[in-house]
């Protein structure tokens, strides 16, 4: 009966995204600051805190950390900085982007192709 208690409480232990986030944000938020127009990271994937992140670059006022893309490797996904104003979708860019707002200039962003 114990072992059976103790083996259902052993998959809880894992963290949550959003408190990996919490403990990363600020690790997360030295790089953005940091991170030039040319700097990319794709080639080796990059650790910041408590992620790997995939490819971690800037657009403009915005700093993207990619977490991965889908199944089909088509649709990418992560979080962005955008400390200026609150990222929103540019209808010229062929991938329909969406932002969930995180914390301060935080938010959480997906494509979709």
């Amino acid at each position: 009966m114990l072992v059976g208690v103790a083996l259902a409480g052993m998959g809880s232990c894992g963290i949550s995204n959003e408190e990996r986030f919490q403990r990363s944000v600020e690790s997360m938020e030295e790089v953005a600051r940091t991170t030039g127009p040319g700097d990319r990271t794709k080639e080796t994937p990059r650790e910041i805190g408590l992620f790997v992140f995939e490819d971690v670059f800037r657009d403009g006022d915005r700093v993207y950390f990619k977490l991965g893309a889908d199944m089909a490797g088509t649709d990418p996904y992560g979080y962005v900085w955008s400390p200026k104003s609150p990222p929103t979708d540019d209808p010229e860019d062929a991938a329909a982007s969406s932002f969930e707002h995180v914390h301060g200039p935080w938010y959480r962003w997906s494509d979709s192709y």
